[in-house]
């Protein structure tokens, strides 16, 4: 599939990427909202959220879906369930629940 990047915006060839991960997880887990589409730069490459330096792109990607997971009304504990059993804290040590990127 092509098209533009949901990180970069770069139109190209898509990989579809996973945000919630573990062991049983992602099947149980995975919802619309849960699988973005990454040009292979954003999901394989060295700062991509599966590279070497990708961890930063992985938290936000993963805040990301939080945030949208609550702002449709979605109580704390369906969201902890949807994001397989943990929920992203921000830099205060808080559950995180507002997007402040998008």
């Amino acid at each position: 599939m092509t098209g533009p990047c949901a990180v970069c915006g770069r139109y190209s060839y898509l990989e579809a990427h996973h945000i919630v991960k573990g062991r049983g997880k992602r099947r149980e887990c995975e919802t619309k909202e849960s699988v973005v589409y990454l040009c292979a730069d954003c999901h394989r490459g060295t700062y991509g959220v599966h590279g070497r330096d990708g961890h930063a792109l992985d938290v936000y990607l993963r805040r990301q879906l939080q945030a949208a997971y609550f702002s449709q009304g979605k109580s704390e504990t369906e969201v902890r369930r949807l994001m397989g059993g943990k929920l992203m804290l921000d830099d205060n040590g808080e559950v995180y629940r507002w997007t402040k990127f998008r």
